[in-house]
């Protein structure tokens, strides 16, 4: 007799297994309803349009309180790159004797789905800001509320999250001088949107940059729930994950500039069997499956670090005119518009020129 795994297809099992995982989501809680939540410094949250993607089988998810989810900011500087200095955006008295100098530019890093700030390819982009530029950066870690089991309540959990953040810039912009225009949010996955929703409450930001910005529940939404070329002055987003099936990244354009690296769809050297992936799934081997399936997802944030340590230009074109091309990563062309290919190399250096 045939094992079961050899007979089914498996984007059956696949909608299977996440039918079954989300009425249990669901169930918890399904029958009430919750329309509007709200918090001392940020204001209120609802769920209504267009901030009603977040919901399934009748369950509508708010975000949770900043006490909950206990975002924090951690300073670094070149004089200190390695120890940080702990951020209170509500606690002016301490940003006002902080290492922070607004002469120099601000790139504040956010993370996404249940990771933290400490994990080693954003630590390592931090590491290589401060070798080439003498600059503030700042690491946001919201951890309690990105590792949730519900993925739908660490992506609501996201709008809070963008309002501490704007809330702290805030705070520096009015206790040491911060200029909007000098700071640069760098977002991976759903730090992507976060960085979004902080565009949208201070404006003026410089630049956003989104790594491979979340894709499921944010696909199809309103420029308001999702990172959109509006939230900052320039918005260019590396795409790396847009497979349709266990595709963690969005694919459409969502920037001023949007970069599909070897199509955007699935990186080179990366895992894509989808079979293989589901049995791991039911079999509970999860840390070998997201090794797998999240390989793509954080190539994004591999080719943004190599860009801004590196020389090679990462030179992308536009599908219509081969001389249209410009560079990917951090020394992107500002006057450009548009979505642009390039292929990589499978392991670093990624950058092929």
């Amino acid at each position: 007799m045939r094992n079961w795994t050899e007979m089914a297809d498996p984007r059956q099992i696949l909608n299977s297994f996440l039918f079954i995982s989300t009425v249990f989501a669901a169930t918890e809680g399904w029958w009430f309803v919750k329309k509007e939540r709200c918090y001392n410094h940020i204001g209120c949250f609802s769920d209504e349009k267009p901030f009603d993607n977040l919901k399934v089988l009748g369950k509508k998810y708010l975000p949770d309180s900043p006490d909950k989810i206990k975002p924090r900011f951690h300073l670094f500087t070149r004089q200190s790159p390695s120890s940080a200095q702990e951020l209170f955006p509500y606690l002016r008295a301490g940003i006002s004797t902080s290492a922070f100098n607004s002469k120099r530019m601000t790139v504040v890093i956010i993370h996404g789905y249940s990771a933290n700030s400490q994990d080693y390819r954003l630590v390592d982009m931090k590491r290589a800001f401060l070798e080439q530029f003498d600059y503030n950066v700042i690491m946001v870690d919201w951890f309690p509320g990105a590792n949730h089991v519900h993925y739908l309540q660490a992506a609501a959990n996201t709008r809070v999250v963008g309002a501490v953040t704007a809330s702290l810039l805030d705070a520096l912009r009015d206790t040491r001088g911060l200029r909007p225009a000098d700071v640069h949010l760098v977002g991976h996955s759903l730090g992507a949107h976060i960085c979004g929703y902080v565009g949208q409450r201070l404006k003026g930001i410089g630049r956003i940059t989104g790594l491979d910005p979340a894709g499921p529940y944010f696909e199809n939404t309103e420029t308001p729930v999702r990172l959109d070329s509006s939230d900052a002055a320039f918005v260019d987003v590396i795409h790396t994950d847009g497979r349709r099936y266990f595709g963690f990244g969005i694919i459409r354009p969502v920037g001023d500039v949007d970069f599909y690296p070897n199509k955007g769809k699935h990186q080179p050297a990366c895992r894509t069997h989808t079979l293989s992936a589901v049995k791991k799934l039911v079999t509970g081997n999860l840390e070998s499956l997201s090794a797998d399936i999240g390989c793509s997802h954080m190539r994004s944030i591999l080719l943004f670090t190599e860009s801004v340590r590196s020389s090679c230009r990462f030179k992308a074109c536009c599908d219509s005119c081969a001389l249209n091309c410009t560079s990917m990563g951090l020394n992107v062309d500002r006057d450009v518009h548009g979505s642009y290919h390039l292929t990589t190399n499978s392991a670093s250096p990624f950058c092929k020129g």
